[in-house]
């Protein structure tokens, strides 16, 4: 099968051109498995997040028993109530134990059959669960690593938080009783200071039980380096002629590494663009015309990024407020985290800090970003130019 450039979903490298990503995977199991680390991913949509936590299970396997797992493949009514919770995570170990014989090699049977009795006992809770799970750590032949893909998807709810408090327990006393030699969740929204409705006095807090995560320092960007070499693989296949150095710089300017806008960007030039009369030879297409003409094009589609960024802004008119400072009023303004919106532009991966700054995290978002904003302000002005037309005729 001819390999490609993939936009929907998960990037496998046996079909897709995708970076390399041994580098990556290498330091995450260095500085953070191996060293026992809990900690969360956390990076904007379509970042290469879910990418990268299934190489990452492949990579440690050898090493460590790995539970893989996704908190979108259990919907809303698991997150019911602390037995509906049990019950779904159980089966939802079950069906990864079944699929991965290396992880029921490496855990002893007994520790299984106890999680998998846990469902015939009448009251279930998640304290149970994880004295199961802490028997299965404490008799597992290799180390357990815990994945959670989407974790943010269960987080406004407090079954999701009575489980946090339940891995950070045994976390602090992994001494005494056997836990996860490490837990990684990823998602968009940080879970340290997810704002989280947990009382019925609709009193907040900020602060999860999730305080003892180590901050996750690994760059999830792609270099310029990294496309370049992603773009020697397409360049072998295909023989465009292209100059791979100058053709990744061009789209790294644009895309300031961001993983979707760089594999839209080359899946255009690759399926699109030679379609068009213009660029008929390969040559023109992998170029510095050929990129801006397939920026252009992504700009003109409605994709998932820029629907997930309207509504964020819809959700944070004060995020929307800070963009519309620096895209639209030519504002500078100073970069800090303890700003709520600035925190949320940079979660969401909108925001960034250059030279002590705020600024727009590459030119395809500013570029997006500030022709929404042109877009609003004329319809506004047209409305209200036509709401006057329509009140000068009752005078």
């Amino acid at each position: 099968m001819e390999r490609y450039f993939n936009t929907e979903g998960c990037c496998r490298p046996g079909i897709h051109y995708m970076v390399r990503l041994d580098d990556r995977l290498d330091a995450i199991k260095r500085l953070y498995v191996d060293r026992g680390k809990y900690f969360v991913i956390n990076r904007g949509r379509q970042y290469g997040k879910t990418t990268t936590l299934r190489a990452l299970a492949e990579y440690l396997k050898n090493d460590y028993a790995v539970l893989p797992m996704d908190f979108q493949a259990l919907g809303s009514d698991c997150f019911v109530d602390g037995s509906a919770f049990v019950l779904s995570f159980i089966d939802y170990l079950e069906e990864i134990f079944s699929g991965r014989e290396e992880l029921r090699d490496a855990v002893s049977e007994e520790a299984y059959r106890n999680l998998i009795a846990l469902r015939d006992q009448k009251r279930l809770g998640i304290d149970k669960l994880f004295r199961c799970l802490s028997g299965m750590c404490r008799t597992a032949e290799k180390p357990m690593v815990l994945i959670i893909d989407e974790v943010d998807s269960a987080s406004n709810n407090q079954v999701f938080i009575d489980f946090l408090a339940q891995l950070r327990r045994y976390y602090l006393d992994r001494d005494f009783s056997p836990a996860f030699q490490s837990v990684i969740l990823a998602g968009v929204y940080d879970i340290k200071n997810l704002k989280l409705k947990i009382r019925p006095d609709d009193e907040h807090q900020y602060n999860s039980p999730w305080n003892i995560a180590a901050e996750f320092n690994v760059e999830m960007d792609l270099s310029s380096a990294q496309i370049r070499d992603m773009l020697e693989e397409y360049e072998s296949d295909h023989r465009t002629g292209m100059d791979t150095a100058a053709v990744a710089e061009e789209i790294y300017q644009y895309t300031s590494g961001y993983p979707y806008l760089v594999s839209a960007i080359c899946k255009i030039l690759d399926e699109r663009l030679p379609e068009k009369e213009e660029y008929a030879d390969q040559g023109s297409v992998w170029s510095k015309e050929g990129i801006g003409e397939a920026v252009s094009i992504i700009l003109k589609t409605r994709i998932p990024l820029f629907d997930s960024m309207t509504r964020q802004l819809d959700l944070y008119p004060d995020l929307k407020d800070v963009l519309e400072q620096i895209l639209y009023e030519g504002q500078r303004l100073s970069f800090s985290l303890g700003i709520k919106s600035v925190s949320l532009g940079t979660m969401f991966g909108f925001l960034k800090e250059e030279d002590g700054q705020i600024v727009v995290a590459n030119r395809i978002f500013e570029m997006y970003l500030l022709n929404l904003f042109m877009s609003e302000e004329s319809i506004r002005s047209d409305v209200f130019k036509q709401g006057q037309s329509d009140r000068n005729q009752f005078y």
